[in-house]
């Protein structure tokens, strides 16, 4: 779950929206997310071994020194992503642009495996699922716009507030974790923390909830909701670049997603998870 892992964007939206330290928010997502991390490793290594299927290993052809290249060119990409966005010379979007260009050099001068004709084809299959990914987060969009019109995110954050009222706090830190989980799937992510954000942090101060300690709860909730079947933008994303069919990806990925949960349950009920790390740093 990289969306609490720093410099991650959607911890700067909701810090921006929210009125909330980045700096605090990037601290406190250091333990969810390696808890989560650690979660679904150790489901992963379960779901192998109990599964029927042989894995297929190809011999590599390459060299040692050729693999090693190959690896360094890798890593500069990431150095490049990174270390541009966090000095500040270019924004997300025009380092992904250096960085495409970057990947074309490496492939055509380095590894010496880039043609016209193949230069082509990335640009056509890019094009194309570019294309049907911003359909999905176009029409994202427009439902949250009819959403906000209608108000519908202010009706549900006073029933949350009525339902708090009767039932106390906690009932209102699962409650808005569900919330999130299902706008996050039938909406675009950052719209999801830019609409229910501003709404919901004032309620969680209210009721003395850390802040720090709500976002993270936001943020992980909507992470989920981007890869909840049927709806969410991740699946269809992956499935792409996989080239596997959407329902064949549904039955295997409800595990992880229930095992993601019940992190987000436990980041909920224990907020030394999410405030440990930024309380000793100051925040």
């Amino acid at each position: 779950m990289a969306e609490t892992i720093p410099p991650c964007a959607n911890l700067i939206i909701l810090g921006f929206v929210a009125n909330l330290s980045i700096g605090g928010l990037f601290r406190a997502g250091l333990l969810p997310s390696a808890l989560m991390a650690l979660a679904l490793i150790l489901t992963a290594i379960v779901a192998g071994r109990r599964t029927a299927q042989t894995a297929i290993v190809e011999i590599a052809e390459e060299s040692v020194a050729s693999m090693i290249i190959s690896g360094v060119a890798a890593f500069g990409l990431i150095a490049l992503i990174f270390g541009g966005y966090r000095s500040g010379f270019a924004t997300a979007t025009e380092i992904s642009a250096f960085a495409v260009a970057y990947a074309l050099a490496v492939g055509w001068i380095l590894l010496r495996e880039m043609t016209w004709a193949s230069v082509g084809s990335v640009m056509r299959h890019a094009a194309v699922r570019s294309g049907m990914v911003l359909f999905i987060v176009a029409a994202a969009q427009r439902l949250a716009y009819v959403l906000t019109l209608q108000q519908i995110p202010h009706d549900i954050a006073e029933l949350l507030v009525a339902l708090t009222a009767q039932h106390g706090r906690w009932l209102f830190l699962v409650l808005s974790a569900l919330i999130l989980i299902v706008m996050g799937s039938v909406l675009e992510g950052a719209a999801a923390l830019i609409i229910f954000g501003p709404l919901l942090m004032p309620v969680a101060r209210q009721l003395g909830i850390d802040p720090l300690h709500y976002g993270i709860i936001l943020v992980v909730g909507m992470g989920i909701g981007l890869f909840a079947p049927p709806l969410g933008l991740g699946p269809y994303g992956a499935c792409l670049i996989g080239g596997v069919r959407l329902e064949d990806t549904i039955a295997p990925i409800l595990k992880y997603l229930g095992i993601l949960f019940v992190c987000l349950l436990l980041i909920a009920f224990v907020p030394e998870i999410s405030t440990a790390v930024p309380r000793a740093l100051g925040y």
